[in-house]
């Protein structure tokens, strides 16, 4: 005979006794958590406005020029006739706002070449016309093409850097020309100085003349002029005679001196 289980009641069925436990502080735990990030959501919600204010930001970089000037060696450009030479002196003014200024000078000097050549082909161009004595004339000639045919400042790049240049010429004689020319201008400036003492005794002539006619004018009699070695003897005044020394008189009851003059009597 076969035994058959008995069917469990209700009270079989009942949970145990931790299941109610460990439910209820899972439904504590959530409700703990829901509040801790509403708290942490209004939190940061109001903190975003002041952390805004706090956040770091770069300020776009400002450009820098950094500026250099070079003096190369003059060039040396032909003048009229092939024979002598003007000597062109040319100061170079770099300046660049793309370029790192540890290969400033590198840059420099990879554009010096080509600022050079492009000077003298305008230099050669104009010193063929010009007389070798004349670098005055070659000089406004160079500084009339440099305002109007090829005006500064010059630009070169090489990728994305650029460069401005902006040249200062100036012009010199050649030594031989200032060797012939020495003679000449010593003794012009030896004349302009003799022209300029004449004048400046003519000025001081007619002064003297006008201070002199002034008081004839007027009728009022003219104020003695004290000497100065030009003008003649009448200007020269006699002084006044001078007195004669006086006369020791003798010490009461002492008699005079044989030989020594008298004073007066009183």
């Amino acid at each position: 005979m076969t035994a058959v289980p008995e069917d469990p009641g209700p009270a079989d069925q009942r949970p145990a006794p931790g299941d109610g436990w460990r439910r209820r502080w899972q439904v504590r735990a959530r409700a703990l958590g829901d509040a801790a990030r509403l708290r942490t959501r209004r939190f940061w919600d109001g903190a975003q406005p002041t952390l805004r204010q706090l956040w770091w930001t770069e300020e776009p970089d400002t450009p820098v020029s950094t500026v250099d000037r070079r003096a190369p060696e003059p060039l040396v450009v032909p003048a009229q006739g092939q024979v002598y030479v003007f000597l062109v002196r040319a100061t170079y003014t770099w300046s660049s706002e793309t370029a790192r200024p540890e290969l400033f000078g590198w840059y420099v000097d990879y554009f010096q070449a080509q600022a050079t050549q492009r000077l003298h082909r305008l230099a050669v161009r104009y010193a063929v016309e010009v007389p070798p004595h004349r670098p005055r004339d070659l000089h406004a000639a160079l500084t009339a093409a440099l305002a109007e045919d090829d005006p500064p400042p010059w630009t070169y790049a090489r990728g994305e850097v650029t460069f401005a240049c902006e040249p200062d010429v100036t012009v010199h004689l050649d030594e031989r020309v200032r060797r012939l020319l020495q003679p000449y201008w010593e003794q012009r400036i030896a004349l302009e100085c003799e022209r300029d003492l004449a004048r400046r005794r003519a000025e001081y002539a007619d002064e003297r003349d006008r201070r002199d006619r002034q008081p004839e004018a007027t009728g009022a009699r003219p104020a003695p002029r004290a000497p100065d070695g030009n003008g003649p003897a009448a200007d020269l005044f006699p002084l006044e005679p001078l007195l004669p020394p006086p006369v020791p008189r003798p010490a009461p009851g002492q008699r005079p001196r044989p030989g020594e003059p008298q004073p007066p009597a009183i």
